[in-house]
Protein backbone atom coordinates (compact mmCIF):
# COMPACT_ATOMS: atom_id res chain seq x y z
CA UNK A 1 0.00 0.00 0.00
CA UNK A 2 1.18 3.63 -0.93
CA UNK A 3 0.57 6.48 1.70
CA UNK A 4 0.47 9.97 0.41
CA UNK A 5 0.60 13.17 1.99
CA UNK A 6 -0.05 12.74 -1.35
CA UNK A 7 -7.56 31.75 -12.99
CA UNK A 8 -8.09 31.58 -16.28
CA UNK A 9 -6.62 34.56 -16.99
CA UNK A 10 -7.65 36.27 -20.59
CA UNK A 11 -7.38 33.55 -23.21
CA UNK A 12 -4.92 31.05 -20.98
CA UNK A 13 -7.82 28.39 -20.67
CA UNK A 14 -6.26 25.60 -20.86
CA UNK A 15 -8.62 22.64 -19.72
CA UNK A 16 -8.90 19.57 -22.23
CA UNK A 17 -12.46 20.17 -22.24
CA UNK A 18 -13.98 19.49 -26.10
CA UNK A 19 -11.47 16.94 -27.04
CA UNK A 20 -13.45 14.21 -26.82
CA UNK A 21 -16.78 12.91 -25.85
CA UNK A 22 -16.97 10.92 -22.82
CA UNK A 23 -21.00 10.62 -22.32
CA UNK A 24 -23.46 12.00 -20.32
CA UNK A 25 -23.29 9.01 -17.82
CA UNK A 26 -21.22 8.72 -14.45
CA UNK A 27 -19.57 5.34 -12.99
CA UNK A 28 -21.96 3.38 -10.60
CA UNK A 29 -18.55 4.60 -7.77
CA UNK A 30 -19.85 6.62 -5.06
CA UNK A 31 -17.80 7.10 -1.62
CA UNK A 32 -18.11 4.70 1.25
CA UNK A 33 -18.62 6.58 3.79
CA UNK A 34 -16.39 4.47 6.46
CA UNK A 35 -15.92 8.02 8.22
CA UNK A 36 -20.30 7.89 9.23
CA UNK A 37 -20.25 4.07 9.85
CA UNK A 38 -16.96 4.68 12.33
CA UNK A 39 -18.36 7.48 13.94
CA UNK A 40 -21.76 5.55 14.75
CA UNK A 41 -19.55 2.25 15.90
CA UNK A 42 -17.67 4.75 18.42
CA UNK A 43 -20.86 6.35 19.71
CA UNK A 44 -23.26 4.36 19.78
CA UNK A 45 -20.48 1.71 21.49
CA UNK A 46 -22.11 -0.90 18.65
CA UNK A 47 -20.57 -4.14 18.86
CA UNK A 48 -17.62 -5.02 17.04
CA UNK A 49 -19.40 -7.02 14.20
CA UNK A 50 -20.84 -3.46 13.16
CA UNK A 51 -17.24 -2.82 10.99
CA UNK A 52 -17.07 -6.31 9.51
CA UNK A 53 -17.91 -5.19 6.14
CA UNK A 54 -14.93 -2.89 6.40
CA UNK A 55 -12.11 -5.68 8.05
CA UNK A 56 -10.00 -5.09 4.62
CA UNK A 57 -9.73 -2.04 4.62
CA UNK A 58 -9.60 -1.85 8.55
CA UNK A 59 -6.50 -3.95 8.31
CA UNK A 60 -4.80 -1.35 6.41
CA UNK A 61 -5.99 2.12 8.00
CA UNK A 62 -5.63 0.18 11.23
CA UNK A 63 -1.82 -0.81 10.91
CA UNK A 64 -0.62 2.32 8.51
CA UNK A 65 -2.82 4.95 9.18
CA UNK A 66 -3.74 5.13 12.96
CA UNK A 67 -0.42 2.62 13.72
CA UNK A 68 -2.71 0.26 15.89
CA UNK A 69 -2.06 -2.91 14.18
CA UNK A 70 -4.14 -5.28 12.03
CA UNK A 71 -8.00 -6.50 12.95
CA UNK A 72 -6.16 -10.16 14.43
CA UNK A 73 -4.32 -8.68 16.65
CA UNK A 74 -4.73 -8.82 20.42
CA UNK A 75 -7.48 -5.96 21.25
CA UNK A 76 -7.56 -4.58 17.76
CA UNK A 77 -10.86 -2.79 18.78
CA UNK A 78 -10.39 -2.08 22.05
CA UNK A 79 -7.23 -0.19 20.85
CA UNK A 80 -9.39 1.49 18.12
CA UNK A 81 -11.52 2.82 20.52
CA UNK A 82 -8.87 4.15 22.58
CA UNK A 83 -7.43 6.04 19.48
CA UNK A 84 -10.59 7.96 19.37
CA UNK A 85 -11.42 8.68 22.87
CA UNK A 86 -9.24 11.73 23.05
CA UNK A 87 -11.53 14.33 23.76
CA UNK A 88 -10.21 16.80 21.11
CA UNK A 89 -9.72 14.45 18.44
CA UNK A 90 -13.64 13.48 18.79
CA UNK A 91 -14.26 17.07 18.29
CA UNK A 92 -12.52 17.09 14.97
CA UNK A 93 -14.45 13.96 14.13
CA UNK A 94 -18.09 15.62 15.33
CA UNK A 95 -17.03 18.87 13.18
CA UNK A 96 -15.73 16.67 10.28
CA UNK A 97 -19.48 14.70 10.40
CA UNK A 98 -21.24 17.65 10.74
CA UNK A 99 -19.11 19.56 7.81
CA UNK A 100 -19.06 16.12 5.49
CA UNK A 101 -22.34 15.73 5.90
CA UNK A 102 -23.76 15.64 2.25
CA UNK A 103 -20.98 15.05 0.30
CA UNK A 104 -23.14 14.76 -3.07
CA UNK A 105 -21.57 17.37 -5.24
CA UNK A 106 -17.97 16.12 -4.50
CA UNK A 107 -19.23 12.06 -5.25
CA UNK A 108 -20.54 13.64 -8.61
CA UNK A 109 -17.67 15.28 -9.83
CA UNK A 110 -15.23 12.67 -8.62
CA UNK A 111 -17.31 10.27 -10.50
CA UNK A 112 -17.44 12.16 -13.57
CA UNK A 113 -13.23 12.90 -13.17
CA UNK A 114 -12.69 8.56 -12.83
CA UNK A 115 -14.91 8.16 -15.97
CA UNK A 116 -12.30 10.48 -17.59
CA UNK A 117 -9.56 8.63 -15.80
CA UNK A 118 -10.37 5.25 -16.64
CA UNK A 119 -11.84 5.76 -20.50
CA UNK A 120 -8.09 7.91 -21.14
CA UNK A 121 -5.89 4.97 -19.16
CA UNK A 122 -8.25 1.63 -19.57
CA UNK A 123 -5.36 -0.49 -18.04
CA UNK A 124 -5.86 1.05 -14.44
CA UNK A 125 -8.86 -0.65 -12.50
CA UNK A 126 -11.92 1.19 -10.51
CA UNK A 127 -10.67 1.28 -7.12
CA UNK A 128 -13.37 0.93 -3.86
CA UNK A 129 -13.26 4.76 -2.82
CA UNK A 130 -13.96 5.87 1.03
CA UNK A 131 -13.41 8.40 3.00
CA UNK A 132 -11.79 8.19 6.39
CA UNK A 133 -10.62 10.35 9.08
CA UNK A 134 -6.66 10.20 10.36
CA UNK A 135 -6.53 12.78 13.86
CA UNK A 136 -4.65 14.84 11.42
CA UNK A 137 -2.50 12.10 10.25
CA UNK A 138 -2.41 10.63 6.65
CA UNK A 139 -4.06 12.25 3.52
CA UNK A 140 -4.71 9.87 0.92
CA UNK A 141 -4.74 6.02 0.97
CA UNK A 142 -4.19 4.05 -2.37
CA UNK A 143 -3.77 0.20 -2.60
CA UNK A 144 -4.49 -2.23 -5.42
CA UNK A 145 -8.38 -1.42 -4.87
CA UNK A 146 -8.62 1.21 -2.28
CA UNK A 147 -8.27 5.06 -2.70
CA UNK A 148 -9.39 6.62 0.53
CA UNK A 149 -9.42 10.39 2.07
CA UNK A 150 -8.79 12.03 5.15
CA UNK A 151 -11.81 14.06 5.44
CA UNK A 152 -11.02 15.46 8.36
CA UNK A 153 -8.09 17.88 6.54
CA UNK A 154 -10.30 19.46 4.44
CA UNK A 155 -12.80 21.54 6.85
CA UNK A 156 -11.72 24.58 5.60
CA UNK A 157 -8.87 26.61 6.14
CA UNK A 158 -10.52 29.16 8.75
CA UNK A 159 -10.98 26.21 10.88
CA UNK A 160 -9.96 26.32 14.04
CA UNK A 161 -8.32 23.48 15.46
CA UNK A 162 -6.14 24.28 12.60
CA UNK A 163 -4.70 27.31 13.51
CA UNK A 164 -2.36 25.26 15.97
CA UNK A 165 -1.11 22.81 14.24
CA UNK A 166 -0.55 24.07 10.20
CA UNK A 167 0.83 26.72 8.95
CA UNK A 168 -1.41 29.41 6.60
CA UNK A 169 0.21 27.97 3.29
CA UNK A 170 -0.85 24.50 4.62
CA UNK A 171 -3.99 25.70 5.48
CA UNK A 172 -4.76 26.93 1.72
CA UNK A 173 -4.62 23.42 0.96
CA UNK A 174 -7.21 22.52 3.46
CA UNK A 175 -10.70 23.54 1.97
CA UNK A 176 -13.06 21.14 0.87
CA UNK A 177 -12.94 21.98 -2.86
CA UNK A 178 -9.46 20.31 -2.38
CA UNK A 179 -11.14 16.86 -1.67
CA UNK A 180 -11.91 16.13 -5.90
CA UNK A 181 -8.57 17.24 -6.96
CA UNK A 182 -6.43 14.91 -4.03
CA UNK A 183 -8.36 12.44 -4.63
CA UNK A 184 -7.48 12.14 -8.38
CA UNK A 185 -3.83 13.34 -7.67
CA UNK A 186 -3.14 10.73 -4.96
CA UNK A 187 -4.62 7.81 -7.50
CA UNK A 188 -2.49 9.18 -10.06
CA UNK A 189 0.61 9.74 -8.20
CA UNK A 190 -0.20 5.60 -6.98
CA UNK A 191 -0.45 4.35 -10.33
CA UNK A 192 1.85 6.60 -12.23
CA UNK A 193 5.02 7.13 -10.30
CA UNK A 194 7.89 9.48 -11.27
CA UNK A 195 10.52 7.95 -13.18
CA UNK A 196 13.56 10.01 -13.78
CA UNK A 197 16.22 11.67 -11.95
CA UNK A 198 14.83 13.53 -8.81
CA UNK A 199 17.30 15.42 -8.71
CA UNK A 200 16.85 17.31 -11.54
CA UNK A 201 14.33 20.23 -11.36
CA UNK A 202 13.27 20.24 -14.93
CA UNK A 203 12.31 15.93 -14.72
CA UNK A 204 10.59 17.03 -11.19
CA UNK A 205 8.84 19.65 -12.22
CA UNK A 206 7.48 18.36 -15.40
CA UNK A 207 6.52 15.27 -13.89
CA UNK A 208 4.23 17.39 -11.65
CA UNK A 209 3.43 19.38 -14.84
CA UNK A 210 1.85 15.94 -16.44
CA UNK A 211 -0.14 15.00 -13.20
CA UNK A 212 -1.92 19.01 -13.28
CA UNK A 213 -2.15 18.67 -17.13
CA UNK A 214 -4.27 15.54 -16.28
CA UNK A 215 -6.21 16.69 -13.65
CA UNK A 216 -7.51 20.09 -16.08
CA UNK A 217 -8.81 16.99 -18.32
CA UNK A 218 -10.75 15.55 -15.42
CA UNK A 219 -11.73 18.45 -14.24
CA UNK A 220 -12.57 20.34 -17.11
CA UNK A 221 -15.03 22.83 -15.05
CA UNK A 222 -12.51 24.18 -12.21
CA UNK A 223 -10.14 27.21 -12.75
CA UNK A 224 -6.28 26.75 -13.68
CA UNK A 225 -5.39 28.04 -10.32
CA UNK A 226 -7.16 25.13 -8.61
CA UNK A 227 -5.25 22.21 -10.74
CA UNK A 228 -1.89 23.84 -9.19
CA UNK A 229 -3.86 24.79 -5.37
CA UNK A 230 -2.93 28.27 -5.55
CA UNK A 231 -5.33 31.14 -4.98
CA UNK A 232 -6.30 33.18 -8.02
CA UNK A 233 -4.09 36.22 -7.17
CA UNK A 234 -0.98 33.25 -6.38
CA UNK A 235 -1.78 32.00 -9.85
CA UNK A 236 -2.04 35.92 -11.45
CA UNK A 237 1.48 36.71 -9.57
CA UNK A 238 2.88 33.90 -11.76
CA UNK A 239 1.20 34.61 -14.66
CA UNK A 240 2.37 38.21 -14.28
CA UNK A 241 5.73 37.19 -14.05
CA UNK A 242 5.82 33.93 -15.91
CA UNK A 243 9.16 35.50 -18.31
CA UNK A 244 11.35 36.77 -15.44
CA UNK A 245 10.55 33.31 -13.71
CA UNK A 246 11.28 31.43 -16.81
CA UNK A 247 14.80 33.48 -17.15
CA UNK A 248 15.99 32.93 -13.40
CA UNK A 249 15.63 29.61 -13.83
CA UNK A 250 17.86 29.08 -16.89
CA UNK A 251 20.53 31.97 -15.30
CA UNK A 252 21.05 30.15 -12.41
CA UNK A 253 21.44 26.96 -13.81
CA UNK A 254 18.30 25.65 -11.39
CA UNK A 255 16.97 23.29 -14.73
CA UNK A 256 19.64 20.93 -15.58
CA UNK A 257 21.94 20.12 -12.60
CA UNK A 258 21.71 17.52 -10.21
CA UNK A 259 20.74 19.28 -6.78
CA UNK A 260 17.82 17.81 -4.47
CA UNK A 261 18.12 21.31 -2.41
CA UNK A 262 17.18 23.44 -5.20
CA UNK A 263 14.62 21.08 -6.96
CA UNK A 264 12.88 21.01 -3.69
CA UNK A 265 12.73 24.64 -2.80
CA UNK A 266 10.79 25.04 -6.10
CA UNK A 267 8.09 21.90 -5.24
CA UNK A 268 7.87 21.94 -1.95
CA UNK A 269 4.86 23.14 0.62
CA UNK A 270 6.57 26.88 1.74
CA UNK A 271 5.48 30.62 1.87
CA UNK A 272 7.19 31.66 -0.75
CA UNK A 273 9.84 30.05 -3.16
CA UNK A 274 13.64 30.68 -2.56
CA UNK A 275 15.42 32.44 -5.52
CA UNK A 276 11.83 34.21 -6.08
CA UNK A 277 11.12 37.51 -4.51
CA UNK A 278 9.60 36.54 -1.14
CA UNK A 279 5.70 37.79 -2.22
CA UNK A 280 5.89 34.27 -4.35
CA UNK A 281 3.76 31.50 -3.61
CA UNK A 282 5.56 28.17 -2.85
CA UNK A 283 5.63 25.53 -5.52
CA UNK A 284 6.35 27.42 -8.38
CA UNK A 285 7.87 24.98 -9.76
CA UNK A 286 4.38 22.93 -9.95
CA UNK A 287 2.71 25.60 -11.88
CA UNK A 288 5.84 26.32 -14.33
CA UNK A 289 5.38 22.51 -15.23
CA UNK A 290 2.69 22.76 -15.86
CA UNK A 291 2.62 26.08 -18.45
CA UNK A 292 5.78 23.81 -19.96
CA UNK A 293 3.34 20.91 -20.34
CA UNK A 294 0.42 22.75 -21.75
CA UNK A 295 2.89 24.49 -24.63
CA UNK A 296 4.06 20.69 -25.16
CA UNK A 297 0.44 19.38 -25.89
CA UNK A 298 -0.91 22.44 -27.39
CA UNK A 299 1.78 21.83 -30.12
CA UNK A 300 1.75 18.34 -30.23
CA UNK A 301 -2.39 17.89 -30.63
CA UNK A 302 -2.19 14.13 -31.86
CA UNK A 303 -0.19 13.72 -28.20
CA UNK A 304 -2.90 11.14 -26.32
CA UNK A 305 -3.00 11.37 -22.50
CA UNK A 306 -1.36 8.07 -21.78
CA UNK A 307 2.03 8.77 -24.54
CA UNK A 308 1.87 12.14 -22.45
CA UNK A 309 2.73 10.11 -19.37
CA UNK A 310 4.49 7.42 -20.71
CA UNK A 311 7.04 10.61 -22.28
CA UNK A 312 10.19 11.09 -20.13
CA UNK A 313 12.77 12.48 -21.90
CA UNK A 314 12.02 15.77 -19.97
CA UNK A 315 14.97 17.53 -22.22
CA UNK A 316 12.96 16.52 -25.08
CA UNK A 317 9.28 17.05 -24.32
CA UNK A 318 10.70 20.59 -23.04
CA UNK A 319 12.27 21.04 -26.57
CA UNK A 320 9.14 19.77 -28.59
CA UNK A 321 6.99 22.06 -26.00
CA UNK A 322 8.16 25.25 -27.43
CA UNK A 323 7.27 27.16 -24.31
CA UNK A 324 9.05 30.33 -24.65
CA UNK A 325 7.64 32.61 -22.30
Amino acid sequence: MKILSLFVLGMFLFACSGKKAYGESHPEAPIIRFDQDLYRYLVQNENDEALEAYKLFLDEYGEKVIYIGKTDSADFYLRLKTFFSEPTLMKLYQDEQTRMADIHSINEELAEGMKILLAEFPSLKQPKIYMHVSGLNQNVIVSDDILSLSADKYLGADYPLYQDFFYEYQRQLMSPDRIVPDYLLGFMMANFPFKGNEDVLLDRMLYEGKLRYILSCLLPRREAWEYIGYTPEQYRWCMDRQSKIWRLALENQHLFQPDYFITSQYLKEAPSTPSLPSDSPGRVGIWLGYQIIHSYMKNNASVSLQALMKTTNYRELLKQSKYKP
